[in-house]
């Protein structure tokens, strides 16, 4: 039996839900059903009744709550004896991510760290970059993850970089231009982009990187949060998309190509935080695990 187990149960019970209670520990609902099946296998016995309404606790569900509350207390007293959080006074860590954060694979990473660190709370937010800073400065944010060019980044915060990618053209496979191996960057103004708001980083290290090239920035379409609008333009052949190697290849498919631009032009992925900021307990363990699990 484990810890971890000994919270699953508990919160289920206290939501009746399985899927509340995973969105409350902020861990996938099949994760948490699985470590409650295998804790009812080890015990030989149903914690729970499960019907298409609700979630109830067994008799000896029951039991095992009465005895569970103890342990859980004893937890509680051993963490804030030490300073740390506990299960009533949980530490928050809120992180602001990139648009395109599901395909370029940070939620297993950052859904892991939650799933065994029973007494933090996660909080998530699509952000873009100079969104980040303005909230990472203002105390709303105790993290980002951002995309941006190595050199770009603000001296206002300290960054881990994760991955360094190049950056790709998605095109629809039935424009001309899909058939050569690469895309060339003065032909890039050839074709319409899509891209973020007008004030938005994104946009700007756009615009900065086809006037750097003297290309003419041909915008079609300027949003920065709905992401799924700009892949249905791009499967319409309505423009181009922009991405890195991660979030490139998990859209190739059928209809949508990749091609690697030349010359090469690298962005970073890199975590951030406040730099006049300490970090200590979950907060530099949660620094150390991202870091970590991406190297």
């Amino acid at each position: 039996m484990e810890i971890r187990q000994i919270y699953y149960v508990m919160e289920v019970a206290k939501h009746q839900s399985f899927s509340k209670a995973a969105a409350a520990l902020f861990i996938s609902q099949p994760a948490i059903s699985q470590q409650i099946h295998g804790l009812e296998e080890e015990l030989q016995t149903k914690l729970f009744k499960r019907d298409t309404h609700s979630v109830l606790l067994t008799a000896e569900g029951e039991k095992f709550c009465s005895y569970a509350k103890d342990v859980v207390t004893s937890i509680d007293r051993l963490m804030a004896a030490f300073g740390q959080s506990t299960a009533d006074s949980k530490t928050v860590i809120r992180t602001g991510v990139f648009p395109f954060y599901k395909t370029a694979g940070l939620m297993p990473v950052i859904n892991d760290f939650f799933a065994v660190s029973q007494n933090v709370i996660g909080s998530i937010k699509v952000v873009d970059n100079y969104r980040a800073y303005e909230m990472l400065e203002n105390g709303e944010l105790d993290f980002a993850i951002i995309k941006c060019r190595e050199n770009n980044i603000r001296p206002s915060v300290r960054h881990e970089v994760l991955t360094m990618e190049h950056l790709n053209v998605l095109i629809n496979r039935e424009n001309p231009m899909a058939k050569e191996p690469v895309m060339k960057l003065e032909n890039l103004g050839k074709m319409p982009l899509l891209t973020g708001e007008s004030d938005s980083h994104f946009y700007n290290e756009m615009k900065e990187l086809y006037q750097r090239n003297d290309v003419p920035f041909n915008v079609a379409f300027m949003n920065t949060q709905e992401t799924e609008i700009m892949v249905d333009m791009l499967r319409a052949d309505r423009g181009i998309l922009m991405a890195t190697d991660r979030v490139a290849g998990n859209y190739e498919d059928e209809t949508i190509a990749v091609l690697p631009i030349v010359p090469v032009q690298e962005f970073m992925t890199a975590l951030i935080w406040p730099k006049h900021r300490r970090l200590t307990g979950a907060y530099l363990a949660f620094k150390n695990y991202v870091v970590g699990r991406f190297r």
